[in-house]
């Protein structure tokens, strides 16, 4: 009986997409090509479903894009691996909420924090002048990556403020969530 209320509890919060493992780039494709097929189905707003859908796109790759960043022996200890990721992706009623877990150097932290915070801090209009700054300013990982992720989150989700919340796993190693919603009414 208790899969049903499982099965009736997942029903009821009206989960998209709900995974916790690996993550592979075969399974970050399929992911995207799911979620993009789920939202044809929910959503009739184009405009929300385009922006959604960009967001949790960026929000899951960079999931991957980052896993590698913690050296495995140290989450070894807890039995989960280091390429282990949370997405949880729903559709409430007046809101989508996106919810990934991944995890993150100790060291990093510290500077995510900051990233976020001044992100939260801008008055969505100033988001996009702030992107373009970031991206004159940055140089590009060996991941092709320049850390313009946050701020294109929040530039489409019109500005809301993204949670998030670091949990110590080791010493060297936390467990970073962040949460994003984007109104279903823009």
């Amino acid at each position: 009986m208790d899969y049903l209320r499982s099965y009736k509890n997942i029903y009821d919060q009206n989960i998209i997409l709900m995974y916790k493992g690996e993550l592979t780039f075969d399974l970050v494709t399929s992911m995207i090509a799911t979620l993009e097929e789920r939202l044809e189905e929910l959503e009739e707003n184009r405009k929300v479903k385009k922006k959604f859908y960009n967001v949790a796109t960026e929000c899951i790759q960079n999931l991957y894009y980052h896993l590698d960043e913690v050296n495995s022996d140290e989450i070894r200890i807890s039995s989960y691996d280091s390429r282990s990721a949370l997405i949880l992706i729903a559709a409430r009623k007046r809101f989508y909420s996106l919810q990934t877990g991944n995890y993150i150097p100790t060291e990093k932290t510290e500077e995510v924090k900051k990233r976020l915070d001044d992100i939260n801090a801008v008055e969505p209009d100033e988001l996009r002048a702030l992107y373009k700054q970031a991206l004159k300013e940055q140089e590009f990982s060996d991941k092709g990556t320049g850390g313009l992720g946050f701020i294109d989150i929040a530039r489409k989700t019109g500005g809301q403020k993204l949670r998030y919340k670091f949990q110590p796993v080791t010493d060297n190693v936390s467990y970073f969530t962040l949460q994003v919603r984007l109104p279903r009414e823009i």
